[in-house]
């Protein structure tokens, strides 16, 4: 397999998978002077596909939890993509 990066992986802070999807997400640390801090995170939720799914093998065959796992935010957003 070619090294083409796959978009689930361009800017991305964490990207693991679920049953349905490879979730890419990207994290902003909003820091307030009067009020508490945010993480937010943006979510982009991508439908698994047997091309999705080698892209994201090939990346992190090396993983000993190939699946990963979400990292906590303070807020999110979400996006799907088929």
């Amino acid at each position: 397999m070619n090294k083409i990066i796959p978009e689930f992986l361009i800017n991305a802070d964490n990207v693991y998978r679920t049953k349905h999807f490879i979730v890419k997400q990207i994290l902003v640390l909003e820091t307030y002077s009067k009020i508490d801090n945010h993480i937010l995170s943006h979510d982009t939720f991508y439908a698994r596909t047997k091309k999705r799914d080698r892209q994201y093998e090939f990346f992190y065959d090396n993983k000993t939890n190939i699946n990963g796992k979400r990292l906590p935010a303070t807020m999110y957003s979400r996006k799907y993509v088929k």
